[in-house]
């Protein structure tokens, strides 16, 4: 009895990993962003809660409309931290070779991918629905009702 080959485990995990019916190599949910606590967390919330609200409400929007925006606060997320980097470089010409550093060209990748990601949602700010005058009074009607 001959012993398996010792690449043998390392093909099935490669197989096992190429299965369509194998879990996902990313395990990491969509709304994975840093927590609401943090500095960092609560700027990107309310970067989130502006945007939404900027295209009428969460319940206006569709469930397209809700990834592009969590898609847009994490480019907003990777441009910031460019930023912050770049920001903190003596110089963004490499002198040696007279040109701008990549990560220059990069960010201004990031920027434009941004930039068409908020196109896609819309650039003019839409109202919230609101229900009707004969609406709001039958509403106002059945919580008086309710109340007394």
């Amino acid at each position: 009895m001959s012993s398996p080959c010792p690449h043998q485990s390392r093909r099935r995990r490669r197989r096992a990993a190429a299965s369509p019916t194998s879990a996902p190599a990313c395990t990491r949910s969509a709304h994975d962003l840093p927590a609401a606590d943090t500095p960092v967390g609560a700027v990107l919330a309310e970067r989130r809660a502006s945007l939404t609200a900027d295209l009428g409400g969460q319940e206006a929007c569709s469930t397209a409309q809700l990834a592009l925006v969590d898609l847009a606060i994490r480019q907003w997320l990777l441009l910031d931290s460019v930023d912050g980097y770049l920001l903190g470089l003596p110089s963004l010409v490499d002198r040696r070779h007279r040109r701008v550093w990549q990560v220059v060209l990069d960010r201004n990748a990031l920027a434009a991918s941004l930039e068409r990601t908020l196109a896609r949602l819309g650039l003019e700010r839409r109202a919230k629905p609101v229900p009707s005058l004969e609406e709001y009074i039958a509403a106002k009607d059945a919580e008086q009702a309710e109340q007394g």
